[in-house]
C-alpha cells in the first residue's frame, strides 16, 4: 500500500482459482472470481498475492523482501544461524513475479518470520532478535549483548492495515478461523510452504505448515512462530496444523507474564454459557454457588483423599522430595476452560466442582504431583 493505490478494499481478479503466467498454470486451493485485497491475506491465494504483486512490480518487491530482513542472518546470539535464501533482482525470471509473491523462489528461517510479524506488531520497526541471556567477556563484568537499533521500515498507518486484515486471518471466512484464545483478540497469518524436491527439481504435496500471531490485538506483547515440517494433506495446512500449538503456547505465555485480557467480555459470556449448560451436570445451585465462594478454608481430608486417587499412598513431604515432580500450576481465578485447556495442556488430570471461577484447590499450587494424582478445582461465582 505504500507502493501501489491498492486499499484494503481494493477489489482483485482472482479468475476462479486459475491463471496462465506465461508457460505456468497456477492453481488456488479454492476457487475466487473475486476478492478484496484483505480477504487475498485471510484466505491465502495464490492468484490474489500474484496479481497485487504484479502492480508492486519486482523492484518494490524485492526491495521490501530485503527491508524485511529476508536474506540476510538477524545476528541472533546462536551458531550456526541460516541467511535463508533470497536471489539478486538481477537472476529473476520473467515468471518470478508470479513465484515471489506466493512464497517460491525464497526461503526463510522461522526466527526470520518471527522478525518480520514483530514489524507489524511493534509498529513499523525491525527489530533484531536477541536471546535473553547474559554474555561474559574473559577477564571482565558480565555486559549485556550489543543491540542494534531498531529502523523504521513501515509508516504507522501501514501498520494498521496490515493488522486490520491479519485480525481478518482468525476470524470467520480466514484460514485460521478456528483459533481462538479466551479473553483475547489475536492476528496472524497463515503458511503452507510446499516442500522443494532438490534430487528432481520439482515441488513436492509435502508442506512446511506454520502460524505467526500475536496478542493482544490492541497493544501486541508476545508474538509465537510455529512451524510443523513434513505435513500432508488439507490437515497439514498452516492453520490445521500449527495454528493449536500458537494457541497453547501463547496462551500459556499471555498467562505467565500476567497480560491484561483485551476481550474481558468474553469471560463474562463463558461463564454464564458455562452456568446454563453445565448447572445440572454439576448439581450447583445459587446457594452452592455462595458457600463455595465463602469458603476460604483448606479442603476436608475427605476431599483431598479423592483428589489424590487410590495410588497417593506417599506423603506430601515424599513427593516434594523428587525435583523432577510436575509441580501444580496456579488456577485460582481462572475459568473453567481455562483449567481444562491448561491442565490437557500439561497432561494433568482435574477435579472440577462448581462454575465460574476458579476459587481454591488442592495441592496448593507449585506443590509436586504423585504420579496419578489429581488436582481438585472448586469454582464459585
Amino acid at each position: 500500500m505504500e507502493t501501489t493505490s491498492l486499499t484494503p478494499n481494493s477489489v482483485i481478479n482472482c479468475g476462479n482459482g486459475v491463471m496462465k503466467l506465461f508457460s505456468r498454470i497456477i492453481h488456488d486451493s479454492h476457487p475466487y472470481s473475486e476478492l478484496s485485497v484483505s480477504d487475498v491475506l485471510a484466505k491465502s491465494s495464490n492468484i490474489g498475492a500474484i496479481r497485487i504483486g504484479m502492480q508492486v512490480g519486482n523492484q518494490n518487491l524485492y526491495q521490501y523482501v530485503r527491508r524485511f530482513g529476508f536474506g540476510t542472518r538477524t545476528g541472533v546470539e546462536l551458531p550456526a544461524e541460516a541467511p535463508g535464501l533470497v536471489r539478486p533482482l538481477k537472476r529473476w525470471q520473467p515468471t518470478s513475479i508470479g513465484s515471489v509473491p506466493m512464497g517460491h523462489e525464497i526461503s526463510v528461517t522461522s526466527l526470520q518470520l518471527a522478525q518480520m510479524g514483530s514489524v507489524i506488531a511493534n509498529g513499523g520497526y525491525l527489530v533484531h532478535p536477541h536471546v535473553l541471556a547474559w554474555k561474559q567477556t574473559p577477564g571482565g563484568p558480565r555486559e549485556e549483548v550489543a543491540r542494534v537499533p531498531p529502523q523504521q521500515i513501515l509508516q504507522p498507518h501501514t501498520i494498521e492495515l496490515m493488522r486490520a486484515m491479519m485480525r481478518k486471518v482468525v476470524l470467520p471466512g480466514g484460514t485460521a478461523h478456528q483459533l481462538h484464545i479466551p479473553g483475547y483478540a489475536i492476528a496472524g497469518k497463515t503458511g503452507t510452504a510446499q516442500i522443494y524436491d532438490y534430487a528432481h527439481h520439482v515441488y513436492t504435496h509435502r508442506y512446511n505448515a506454520s502460524f505467526m500471531g500475536f496478542a493482544p490485538y490492541d497493544n501486541p506483547t508476545v508474538l509465537v512462530v510455529v512451524t510443523i515440517s513434513g505435513t500432508t494433506g488439507q490437515a497439514g495446512f498452516g492453520g490445521y496444523a500449527a495454528g493449536p500449538v500458537f494457541v497453547r503456547v501463547m496462551q500459556k505465555a499471555l498467562q505467565r507474564l500476567s497480560v491484561p485480557r483485551d476481550q474481558p467480555g468474553e469471560i463474562d459470556e463463558l461463564i454464564a454459557k458455562e452456568k446454563a449448560s453445565n448447572g445440572d451436570k454439576n448439581q450447583v445451585s445459587e446457594q452452592d454457588d455462595v458457600t463455595l465462594a465463602e469458603a476460604d478454608g483448606p479442603l476436608t481430608a475427605e476431599e483431598i483423599k479423592e483428589a489424590q486417587g487410590p495410588e497417593a499412598g506417599l506423603s506430601g513431604a515424599t513427593a516434594d522430595s523428587d525435583p523432577d515432580a510436575p509441580k501444580v500450576p496456579n488456577f485460582v481465578g481462572k475459568t473453567v476452560k481455562d483449567v481444562m485447556q491448561e491442565a490437557t495442556a500439561d497432561g494433568l488430570e482435574v477435579v472440577m466442582l462448581g462454575s465460574g471461577l476458579a476459587r481454591t484447590q488442592t495441592p496448593e499450587p507449585g506443590a509436586s504431583l504423585m504420579p496419578g494424582e489429581r488436582i481438585r478445582v472448586r469454582f464459585a461465582r
